[in-house]
């Protein structure tokens, strides 16, 4: 008789126990209700962490943009005006207009404008041909291409890239 008293009394202390710490893995009891409450943990498990480490939120990116402009400049030799890494197109362009008058240029107009990506001028006897892609490489590739259709001797004058800026 008193082993089995010993032996309830052990498994009603073990019920207490599991009663005050019975939550799961990054849950703590609280609350005032009738019954055990679990309540999760501040950062625990987020992207499926479970050593109890706070992870930080996915990465936030901001479009980035660039423009080239083309003028020319008193003796009639192309002028080029450039921007990269503005927050908005508009404020690219309005740079590189300015870039292009700060060079004497006149008559400047934006011949492209791209985000997130980069750009290649060619040029060649008679004719600029801009291209952008994902990167100077294949926006270079792809500007002698279209200036080859229309002139000769196209050679890149000038590649640049705005990629997206990380802001969290």
């Amino acid at each position: 008789m008193a082993r089995i008293i010993s032996l309830l009394v052990l498994l009603g202390l073990s019920q207490l126990a599991q009663a005050e710490q019975g939550c799961p893995d990054g849950l703590y009891p609280g609350g005032a209700a009738p019954g055990q409450i679990c309540i999760p943990m501040p950062g625990y498990g987020i992207n499926g962490n479970s050593g109890g480490e706070v992870q930080g939120a996915e990465p936030r990116w901001a479009t980035r943009w660039g423009a080239v402009a083309v003028g020319e400049d008193s003796k009639g030799s192309g002028i080029l005006g450039k921007a990269e890494s503005f927050p908005s197109k508009r404020k690219a362009e309005k740079a590189a207009l300015a870039n292009c008058e700060a060079k004497d240029g006149h008559d400047c107009e934006i011949t492209h404008a791209y985000y997130d990506q980069c750009v290649a001028v060619a040029w060649g006897d008679t004719l600029v041909s801009t291209a952008s892609a994902e990167n100077s490489e294949k926006a270079s590739q792809l500007a002698v291409e279209k200036c080859g259709k229309s002139s000769t001797n196209c050679g890149i004058y000038y590649t640049g890239c705005s990629y997206p800026e990380r802001v969290q």
